[in-house]
């Protein structure tokens, strides 16, 4: 298959994982709404990334702060219930917490590997580092060259 048809294939996909996670976070997002979001996100995907692998890294670094805003939303909807939340309230912020933490840093994670692995050759390289040679190496150095 041709090169441009996978990145516009992973771009969309991307977009579609994007869109996915902010149903979820948000529970009832508009379908208009959520096509529109999927083919702006697609199309910006596909634009400004130069590889798969970027397009990836965008999609699981907005994965990531959706996982991240997705107990602040729980937080938020329990400053609705007043002073005193229901202890299952409460147990359902512990969860969003946790998950959400674990998964936001995970995705962030994530998308932090894939950017360095895209980046590849332009990171600077690691100084090279010369061990002394050893009394024999010496010795036998001597007797090849001499």
């Amino acid at each position: 298959m041709n090169d441009n048809l996978w990145h516009q294939l992973n771009a969309v996909l991307g977009s579609l994982t994007v869109t996915v996670g902010l149903w979820l976070l948000v529970g009832a997002l508009p379908v208009p709404l959520g096509i529109a979001l999927a083919i702006g996100l697609a199309i910006l995907l596909a634009w400004k990334s130069p590889s798969i692998g970027s397009i990836w890294a965008a999609s699981t670094l907005l994965l990531g702060l959706e996982s991240f805003a997705w107990p602040i939303m729980q937080m938020a909807d329990l400053q609705k219930l007043g002073p005193e939340p229901p202890l299952e309230e409460l147990e359902r912020i512990f969860t969003a917490v946790l998950f959400g933490l674990f998964s936001g840093v995970f995705w962030m994670t994530f998308a932090y590997g894939i950017f360095k692995r895209t980046r590849g050759t332009h990171s600077p390289a690691a100084p090279s580092i010369t061990v002394p040679k050893t009394k024999n190496q010496k010795k036998q150095e001597r007797k090849k060259s001499g």
